[in-house]
């Protein structure tokens, strides 16, 4: 695990765990000399970890670990710490298991270890949340977009997927899975496909998050 400062959000964060892509997304936002600090699979050490995490940061990212597995601990570890949860899993793919809670005026995101799904659940969660409380001036944008593909999809989940934006139509790209980055390399938004609706035909209208570039 790691501790840094924000220098142009002006918040200090710290990150639990690591991800290669959430780095490189901090500090495309101004995330300057981030410090990880790894943590095992052990509850007694995360705790730990976690404690000083708290005890130095205003905001803190913690990746995988979220889930019910035998070694996902963050949410027994943020009990232990004091941590107030405020959710854990929401109806959305990829990201399900995310977790958010507070202590006193500090944050904590639980992100799901998987790459794609750190990423999704970080432009629509925790770059908001860092643009509110840095009071920067820029928001993050959602415009309504053309869709240039048709999509199919079982009810009950809302789906996230990179697509490309352009001229007020977006398509959808490939390698959609949450394991997999690629997609997210080219893509410039993500495509929010509501949680009851199953079928979506080409040139109907959805949302869009556009990425920062």
């Amino acid at each position: 695990m790691r501790l840094g400062s924000i220098v142009q959000l002006g918040i200090c964060l710290a990150f639990i765990f690591s991800c290669t892509g959430l780095s490189a997304a901090l500090k495309a936002e101004g995330v300057a000399d981030v410090t990880i600090f790894q943590a095992d699979d052990d509850l007694d050490i995360l705790v730990s970890v976690l404690h000083k995490a708290l005890a130095e940061a205003d905001v803190v990212l913690l990746t995988g670990g979220v889930s019910v597995g035998d070694y996902d601990f963050v949410i027994e570890a943020s009990k232990r710490c004091g941590v107030q949860q405020v959710f854990h899993k929401v109806r959305q793919k990829p990201g399900k298991p995310l977790y958010f809670g507070k202590k006193d005026r500090k944050i904590v995101f639980g992100l799901p270890g998987n790459p794609s799904s750190v990423l999704s659940c970080y432009y629509n969660y925790v770059l908001p949340c860092l643009k509110l409380l840095s009071k920067k001036e820029d928001r993050v944008i959602e415009v309504t977009a053309e869709l240039a593909h048709s999509y199919k999809k079982t009810a009950g989940l809302t789906h996230f997927l990179k697509g490309i934006y352009a001229s007020g139509k977006v398509s959808l790209l490939t390698a959609q899975e949450s394991f997999r980055l690629s997609s997210f390399a080219q893509a410039n938004c993500l495509i929010c496909m509501d949680e009851e609706k199953t079928e979506f035909a080409a040139g109907e209208s959805v949302q869009v998050l556009l990425l920062p570039s």
